[in-house]
């Protein structure tokens, strides 16, 4: 008897248990088709008017279109780009802050020391992947070479002639810098600055004769004549500089990854079917014919892919940088 009423009282339950179910079934959709109710906040960690900004506010200004709220950018500036990503992380997981940014924070950083406050495997997820960001290689029209595999060539006969400049120690232009010279068999002498900026006041003044740079940060200087771009590290010539060749076509190895991308994150614990509203209006968006020439009016190339996309592209960034610190040898401490 016992056992029969042990049977009805947990029979009894599970009805419970699914009655409570149904009830909150539809809550998850609901909240996916109420997304968003007010103002959601995009994360920059970089300052204004630079390459992350811009084509951030680009993007805060056709989602706010689409969502029907406002949509609005704060920078959050500091500490190589991880003040920013650790705002995001510490952010409500609702869906009303996410955060655009490259890759150098998320998978590079942890690479370094200090490490950063955050672990961006499992403390952030990524949402989309809106462009990519074009590399180019740049030498000082004081270099006597014009394509680069002269300069190759002649960084072999001059070790430790060239300084190379970057944004900063551990930066991707700074692996990117070390990948290719480990690549050309050459030696140059890294010379770290805190910036895009101040890196291309570096080479104007004379202090270094290579770099790799995102297209819009040196487009004024190549057109002085103040900058002489040798190739782009794209896998095609990019639709702004046909002239310029890309790496296996300027005589070297291409990339066997692509790097130089932006994409949109949201702390981890985001509901998906929220994730998925975001995710669907940031490909929408991208994917219609104004945002995109838009994006390349600005010399970045339109992607607007989804999770799938973007989860491979970091699982491959994850793989791929530790192997470039070890075989460069690079220092890995900041301080």
């Amino acid at each position: 008897m016992k056992r029969k009423l042990f049977s009805v009282r947990r029979a009894g339950t599970a009805l419970s248990l699914l009655t409570v179910a149904l009830m909150f079934a539809p809550l998850s959709a609901a909240l996916a088709q109420a997304f968003p109710v007010k103002a959601v906040r995009i994360i920059v960690p970089a300052e204004p008017g630079g390459g992350l900004d811009i084509p951030a506010r680009s993007l805060a200004q056709g989602l706010a279109q689409r969502f029907g709220q406002p949509v609005f950018v704060e920078n959050v500036i500091g500490a190589a780009q991880q003040l920013g990503v650790n705002a995001l992380v510490k952010a409500a997981p609702d869906g009303y802050t996410v955060l655009y940014g490259g890759s150098t924070p998320i998978t590079i950083a942890g690479n370094f020391d200090p490490k950063p406050p955050y672990d961006a495997r499992t403390d952030l997820i990524g949402v989309a992947v809106v462009a990519r960001n074009p590399r180019l290689i740049v030498v000082s029209p004081d270099v006597k070479a014009n394509t680069l595999a002269e300069f190759f060539t002649l960084a072999r006969q001059q070790p430790g002639k060239f300084f190379y400049g970057s944004p900063g120690i551990g930066h991707s232009f700074h692996l990117l810098t070390e990948l290719l010279s480990t690549q050309a068999g050459i030696k140059m002498t890294h010379v770290p600055y805190k910036g895009s900026a101040p890196a291309n006041r570096g080479m104007l003044g004379g202090e270094v004769q290579f770099l790799i740079q995102s297209p819009e940060a040196v487009a004024p200087f190549l057109r002085a004549g103040k900058m002489r771009a040798l190739a782009t590290l794209d896998h095609t010539r990019l639709e702004a500089l046909p002239e310029v060749p890309t790496l296996s076509q300027a005589g070297a190895r291409n990339l066997d990854f692509e790097e130089g991308w932006h994409g949109l994150y949201a702390p981890v614990k985001t509901p998906r079917e929220v994730l998925a509203v975001i995710e669907r209006e940031v490909m929408g968006l991208v994917k219609t014919p104004d945002f995109a020439a838009k994006l390349k009016s600005m010399n970045f190339v339109p992607v607007g892919s989804g999770m799938a996309d973007i989860a491979r592209r970091l699982e491959t960034e994850f793989r791929v940088w530790p192997e470039v610190v070890k075989a460069s040898n690079i220092q890995v401490s900041r301080e």
